[in-house]
């Protein structure tokens, strides 16, 4: 490969920036340099390349900003490929290929986003706020769930929410004055075409940071029920 010309870089130093502009293309010739990204104040390693590697070749390929920082962690030096030898040698590729190698480029800056950033999880959504009323002792019983690592209520329903929703959940004990308020997450669904007579529609809520007090109150309540 052709260069034109050579970088020095001591250790610490900054190569280039997450979002700057450029298209130069490097080949670490010796030290080493560690990219990374900064998400909300900490510091993400996303590479750490040595002799030999290569750096900056997304933007040349993709010429989008920056989608890292390059630093040098020892003094560095590198070699700066000629631009004009790449534009040769990447204009006599094909123009499909070329598009096959840009398509894999934007693919490999997505996953490394979506890495450090990940998409917003069901844990994110906005909370579905529900309230359940029991009439009777045996429609609790019914509803209540025991499997759940932390226990839960089965809420009958045509309305079936994504699995993960999380939940504003309030409900009543039956016979008693006592409202359990708690958070909840969509553990399973079973939905209208999936139902029988004997197994309706609804979903499943697993209790999440319910509090020690109403958690002591629903045990107290169950184990009554149980033995009655």
């Amino acid at each position: 490969m052709l260069t034109s010309g050579e970088e020095t870089h001591k250790a610490g130093e900054v190569i280039f920036e997450e979002g700057s502009h450029g298209s130069a293309v490097y080949v670490l010739s010796s030290g080493k340099v560690e990219i990374r990204k900064i998400v909300k104040g900490e510091k993400i390693v996303v590479d750490v390349l040595g002799p030999g590697d290569m750096l900056g070749e997304m933007s040349y390929l993709d010429p989008a900003p920056r989608s890292a920082t390059a630093v040098a962690l020892e003094d560095t030096v590198l070699e700066l490929l000629d631009k004009d030898f790449l534009d040769r040698e990447f204009n006599e590729i094909s123009s499909d290929f070329r598009e096959i190698i840009c398509g894999l480029v934007r693919r490999l800056r997505k996953t490394t986003q979506n890495l450090v950033y990940p998409p917003r999880r069901s844990e994110e959504r906005a909370r579905a706020r529900i309230k359940i009323s029991f009439k009777e002792a045996r429609d609790f019983f019914r509803a209540y769930i025991g499997n759940l690592g932390s226990g839960g209520l089965f809420i009958k329903t045509a309305t079936i929410l994504p699995v993960g929703t999380l939940l504003d959940l309030e409900f009543n004990l039956p016979k008693r004055d006592q409202i359990v308020h708690t958070k909840a997450k969509v553990a399973w669904a079973r939905s209208q075409d999936m139902s029988t007579e004997k197994l309706p529609p609804g979903m499943g809520a697993e209790f999440i940071d319910m509090n020690p007090e109403d958690r002591e109150l629903l045990k107290t309540y169950i184990a009554a029920l149980r033995s009655s």
